[in-house]
This record gives C-alpha cells, structure tokens and sequence, in this order.
C-alpha cells in the first residue's frame, strides 16, 4: 500500500482512521511484522514455480503503474504550458532530457516515477556526466520542477511567512541559532509538520513516520530514508539546544535484527576454548607429529573467531541451551551443526551463501583439527559439499561490468592520469584536505603502477618498504612474510611517480602528521598506518567523485592484468609475477577470457582489412 499527498488530509480530519491507515503503511514499508497479522510459518510456504519462459519478461519497471508518464510525456506537456515563461520551459525539458542521458536511457524510457528514480539517481556520479556537483544538483532541481509543473509531485514550501504562528516563531530561533546541523534536516520536516496541521506540542513518532512515506513519493534523487533519519536527528538536537522547542524527542525505528550474541551471552568455556583453538593455530607446534597444518595470520584467527562465534550464535537461536555449548566440540555435534545451518539457511530465503560454506567449511576443518570421531566429520562433510558455493573459476559479473566501463573512450586515460592531476592543485587555505586529496592520489598512483592488496598499500613503511636506490630510483619492497601467499613483491616506482611522493613528504608535516612518522599513509588519530579498510573507502570515494566510476582498491589488480593481457595476449606468467600469485593456473583460472574483447578487436580489424581491400 503507497500513500499520496493527498491522503494526508486524512490524518488531519480523522486521527483515528488516519492512524489506523498509517500503521498500515508503516509495517510494510519498514519490512516488519504487524502483531495483528503474524505471517505463515516456513514450512506453510511453497517453493517458487521454476522460472522458465518468465526470464523474458523485463522487470526493471515492473513496480512502476502503467499509466505513469514518462520524461517524453511531459515535455509535450511543458511546450503547451503556458504558465511558463520560454527560458523556464527550456531549463525544465533540459532538465528532463539530461537527466534521461545520465541513466542512459532516452526521455521515453524514463517514467515520472520518485520511486523508480531515487535509487537510480542516487548512484549518479556528476564526474560520470562531466559536470560538476552543483550543476548535476541544478539538473536535478529542473527536472524535479519539470515534475511539479506537470503535478507528479509536489511543490517544496520553504517561505516562513507559509508557516503557522505557532511554527513560526521556532522556525525563527532555528534560523537565529545559525547551526548548520540544525538548518540542514529541519526545514522539509518543519514544514511538513505545518502543511499537515500539526501542531509543535503535538508532534510524536507517527507524523514522524508519515513524512517518511512523503518523502518516498517525492524525493527524485536523495535517499528518503537517510532524510529522515537527519530530520529525526535535527529534531532531537533542536531539543537540546533550543529552550523553546518543544521537549518530546522522536525515535528512530530499530532496523537491526540481531543475530550475534554478546560475548558475555555465550558459555565462559566456549570463548576460551575457541580462543585457545585459534592460538594453536597461529602459533602451532611445528614439531608436534600429530599436527600438519600451516600458521594462520592474526587476521584469519579474527575471521575464524567471528564466523565461530556467529555459528554459535545461530545453533542457540535454533533453540540449543547456552549451557549445552560449553566448549568448541559440543558445537560441533552434526544435529547442532544442522540446526545452525538450516536457521542461517531459514534467513537466506532457503539459499546458500558464500558467508553459510565458508562457515560449514570451517565446522568441517576445526573437527579435523580437534580429531573428531569420524562418524563426526564424515557428517559435517556431507553439510559442507551440499552447502558449497561453485566456483565459476574467473572474475565476477560485477568486476566484468566495473572492467568495461574503463574501456569507454576517455575513462581509463582520466584514470592515468588522476594521480598528477591531483597533485597540480595548489594547497590553498583548506591544506589538510587538500594535502588527504595529495595522499589519495598516490596511492592511487602506486596501485596503477603496483597492484597490492590494500593491507599491503596501507602499511607501507618509509623505512622498510621504499627502498632507494640512487637518485630517483625507488623500489617497493615486501618480504614474503608480509605478503598473503608468502610471495616476496618488489617493484621499480616510476620516477614521475618519485616525484610525487617526494613532493608530498616535504608538505604534509605538521599539518598531517609529525616530521619523523615513518609510514606513507600515517593514521589521522592515532600512532601508526591508516587502516586497510578506511584507505579502500578513500580511494573508492576519491576515484567516484573525480571520474564517476566505481574502482575499489582490488579492481586495480584486475586492471593491471586487463592492461597487459590488451597488449600481450596470452601473457599469463608476467601477470602471475605481478599479482603475486604462486602458480600460473590461479591467475589463468581468475583472468581466463579477459582479453577476449581485445582479441575480437584485432579479429574485427582483419575482417575490415580484407572487405576494403575487396
């Protein structure tokens, strides 16, 4: 059920039916459960019919009403209003025309729908359309008027004197107080609580609610939800800091569903018993006979330690007792093991996943560790093959997509770019942003030129890693130890490259990080590397806004690999010494077909050759 704006005159003549309406609303927008209406049991629902002839049928609309019209409708219906003036009609169909060449679509295609746009929209990079962030925001403004114009959706009201007097006054303290986190969230939300005739003292969590459906009717491009959370937000700080508004504060409905368990939750022996598995097989006895297995990094033990945990977690929440898991092998009883996997299953809508094998492998592993009976791992077994994800052997479809995205004219050259670019901008007056701006570029620049894994990148160290070697001579060094596969990495950094680095080294103390820090990305609050994760997010955020593409820190190994296999096809041990990896099927297995569209290119090129010279 969807609510329109004009509907919300029913919560104002009738609070009862009103309410009663929103409740309605509110559980199935939010995904939750209305107490009234429990739904049916697993076991009461029927599998999926087989799809077969319904692939065919095209879903990216399927949401949208069929009588909505497109972007091509209403610019008819903007030429023939003549409530416009002839600048205003043109800036409206602009509007509507870019934002249908932003999707990639024709205006035809694009239906006036904020639902089906938002989402779209919101992944809209202006790098990607080559404009700037304030002109992809005024696009943006135009085509949404374009949609008030022709009544899709409704007009903003931001004029004070719109307000009521009981609203006005508070708005003015707002506007007063000059507090950016105040005066960003507020207004839509202040005056939507005005046109639905609410009054300040009155305001409570269900008109809360109810600007969340209006704000899923006609939000175009900003998140709905992350909207309101912000005005949820600066509603609750206006409480705080302004003595005249009104002193209820509104919550925020819980989406979390838990799963994980305290620590404190579990059996003391379960957590020490874990712990002490996961130090024998960091630190294992090498000398023992009856142990043959390789030390895992601190980093796995982590991983392994979690996906226990959480296993555990879903064996209790199968209705085990806590008490019945008091240490790792009462886990891995095979009826426990099935009860956890089938509930993690029962959360999947029935389907394996990658986080549900790796865990049934590593039940699997840890029992063989322990030496468990047989009968024991023979069963986890069994759980393990039928629960198995099946390894297509290569690259992902996204990675695919992200890959040839970079062979449009023009994308992988701003990339190569990008690094210089970057460091040609002076400081100016913000210098630590801009000096973050100087650091994101070289790393980028060091991944174009070095594909590491982002643990690697972040913990490079001054001292150890840049080893130098004459005068602009660098190499990046990582002994085998520091490396996932244990495969030593050195690479000779360009010299253009050198230069960049010496560059920033010499401008970011202090405003950085003291003179004498040793690491080439240092952390912002603390001694020490930048962590891996928040490098990868810098890198990603800084390759979207400059160039509009998604690039993770990974995606440069598969481009390095993509780089060389255009101009070397076949050249699969050069890409194996590159990547680090130990054998060359690993890399054949992961890249196999890469160069195909490089080699259907000079295929293509053959065949012109020869119909012109026919």
């Amino acid at each position: 059920m969807s609510i329109h704006v004009n509907d919300l005159d029913l919560f104002r003549e009738d609070p009862i039916r009103g309410s009663a309406f929103l409740h309605s609303i509110v559980f199935s927008r939010l995904g939750t459960v209305d107490p009234a209406c429990p739904p049916a049991s697993q076991t009461d629902q029927k599998e999926p019919y087989p799809m077969t002839a319904l692939n065919k049928i095209p879903l990216d609309g399927i949401f949208v009403s069929p009588t909505t019209p497109s972007f091509a409708e209403l610019i008819d219906q903007l030429q023939t209003n003549d409530t416009l003036t002839s600048a205003r009609r043109k800036d409206l169909v602009s509007g509507l025309r870019r934002v249908a060449e932003a999707l990639h679509l024709t205006p035809a295609q694009v239906p006036a729908d904020p639902r089906w746009l938002q989402p779209r929209l919101a992944r809209v990079a202006p790098a990607a359309v080559r404009v700037s962030s304030k002109t992809w925001q005024n696009i943006v403004s135009n085509a949404r008027s374009a949609m008030v114009a022709c009544g899709i959706v409704t007009k903003r009201q931001r004029q004070a004197d719109e307000l009521s007097a009981d609203w006005r006054p508070l708005w003015e303290c707002v506007r007063a107080s000059k507090d950016k986190s105040l005066l960003s969230p507020l207004p839509r939300f202040v005056f939507f609580l005005n046109r639905i005739g609410v009054a300040p003292t009155d305001v409570c969590n269900d008109h809360a609610l109810l600007f969340l459906q209006a704000l899923e009717l006609n939000e175009i491009s900003k998140s709905p939800r992350s909207a309101f959370k912000d005005a949820l937000m600066g509603w609750n700080r206006a409480v705080e800091r302004l003595p005249a508004w009104p002193r209820q504060r509104l919550m925020l409905p819980s989406e979390a569903r838990r799963v994980m368990l305290q620590e404190l939750e579990y059996a003391p022996g379960l957590i020490a018993d874990i712990d002490s598995y996961l130090g024998m097989r960091m630190r294992p006895d090498l000398l023992a006979t009856r142990q043959n297995f390789n030390p895992i990094a601190a980093s796995s033990a982590a991983s392994y330690r979690y996906l226990l945990l959480r296993f555990a977690s879903h064996v209790i929440g199968a209705g085990v007792p806590v008490q019945e898991i008091a240490v790792l092998e009462d886990l891995l009883q095979p009826a426990r093991v099935e009860a956890g996997l089938r509930r993690m299953l029962a959360l999947n809508d029935g389907k394996t996943s990658v986080s549900i094998s790796d865990t049934a492998g590593l039940l699997l592993t840890t029992a063989a560790h322990l030496e468990l009976s047989q009968e024991i791992r023979s069963a986890l077994a069994l759980f393990k093959a039928r629960l198995a994800m099946r390894d297509s052997g290569g690259m992902t479809i996204k990675n695919r997509y992200r890959l040839r995205v970079l062979r449009a004219p023009g994308v992988l050259g701003r990339l190569l770019r990008l690094p210089e670019d970057i460091l040609s901008r002076p400081l100016g007056l913000h210098r630590a942003k801009a000096l973050r701006a100087w650091e994101d570029a070289i790393a980028i620049g060091i991944l174009l030129y070095c594909p590491l894994r982002i643990s690697n990148l972040a913990s490079i160290d001054l001292t150890r890693h840049l080893q130098r070697a004459g005068k602009k001579r660098v190499y990046l060094v990582f002994p085998a130890h520091e490396v996932k596969n244990k495969r030593p990495l050195e690479f000779e950094l360009p010299a253009h490259l050198v230069t960049m680095i010496d560059t920033y080294l010499a401008a970011r103390a202090p405003t950085l990080c003291a003179a004498n820090n040793r690491f080439l990305f240092p952390a912002k609050f603390k001694e020490g590397p930048v962590s891996a994760p928040c490098l990868s997010a810098r890198i990603k955020h800084r390759v979207r806004s400059e160039i509009g593409i998604e690039m993770n820190a990974h995606l440069f190994r598969h481009l390095a690999v993509m780089i060389y296999l255009d101009a070397n096809p076949g050249g699969y041990e050069v890409a194996r010494q590159m990547l680090g990896h130990s054998s060359v099927s690993r890399t054949i297995s992961v890249y196999s077909g890469l160069e195909t569209i490089s080699a259907t290119q000079a295929f293509a090129k053959v065949v012109d050759t020869l119909r012109e010279g026919a």
